[in-house]
Order: structure tokens, then C-alpha cells, then sequence
């Protein structure tokens, strides 16, 4: 599987790179910048991105690769809970394909995940859902 991961280049993040690759034979491209993220998902079309939530420019590479395909499969790694998309959960899986991850888990729920991306739901869905009504999304979506 071709994965983009886009992150910064830390001893920890370098250690899952090579885990990636080793335990499950994944080509994985490390991204450290904006631009040559961007560059490398048009000219490679990978198909899962892998983004570290807490790198500077995190959200916005995640929106512009959700405006050039909504349906993307992309896994968020972060630190907390919090969302990535400011809509909230409902809105984020009636229109993308993401999943999210917390840091802390292991390469081999991480691999599990990239493995079996289409049968697994988002594992934080609708914890800390409360920010929008239904209501709410209808407006914004018109």
C-alpha cells in the first residue's frame, strides 16, 4: 500500500516510518513541509494519508487534500480527542473518509487501521459530538 505520512521529522515519528515499512511492506513517504505534501499527493495519489494533527501545518494540508477528494482515506494522529473537522462528527463521516488515532496507541492498532481502513469505523466518532444540532449542520450545509 502507498501511504503519505505527513508529520515532522522526530526520532519517534522516524521509528513508525521504518515499523510501517518493515512489519506490513508499506511504501510510506515521510512529508516534512506543506508544499512537498501537497506535490506528492498529486503526483502519487497514495491511498491512505497519514497526518500527524498536532504539526503546524496539519490542518491546513488536511483541507486542501479534502477539497481536491472528499473521499480520500486519510487517518488523523493527535494527541486529543478534539476533532478535525470543525463540524463536528456527523458531518465529518457523512462526507469524508477519515479515521482518527490517538498518539499514544501502538504500531499495531496503527497497522491494523491502515489494513482494514474500509471496515473500521472512526473509533472516536460521536465522543464529543455536542458542539453542532442537526440543525445546525443543515444551515451550514446550504
Amino acid at each position: 500500500m502507498n501511504i503519505l505520512f505527513i508529520d515532522n521529522h522526530s526520532i519517534q515519528n522516524s521509528i513508525r516510518l521504518s515499523l510501517l515499512e518493515q512489519m506490513a511492506h508499506h511504501t510510506v513517504y515521510l512529508s516534512s513541509d506543506y508544499e512537498d505534501a501537497l506535490q506528492h499527493y498529486k503526483d502519487e495519489k497514495p491511498d491512505i494519508i497519514l497526518i500527524e494533527f498536532t504539526i503546524e501545518y496539519a490542518e491546513k494540508a488536511l483541507k486542501k487534500i479534502l477539497e481536491l477528494d472528499p473521499k480520500q482515506k486519510i487517518i488523523t494522529i493527535s494527541d486529543s480527542l478534539d476533532c478535525s473537522e470543525i463540524l463536528g462528527c456527523d458531518y465529518c463521516l457523512k462526507h469524508y473518509n477519515k479515521r482518527r488515532v490517538l498518539k499514544h496507541q501502538g504500531i499495531h492498532e496503527l497497522l491494523y487501521l491502515i489494513d482494514n481502513f474500509d471496515e473500521m469505523p472512526c473509533e472516536y466518532a460521536h465522543k464529543l459530538n455536542e458542539n453542532f444540532s442537526p440543525k445546525d449542520l443543515d444551515v451550514m450545509e446550504a
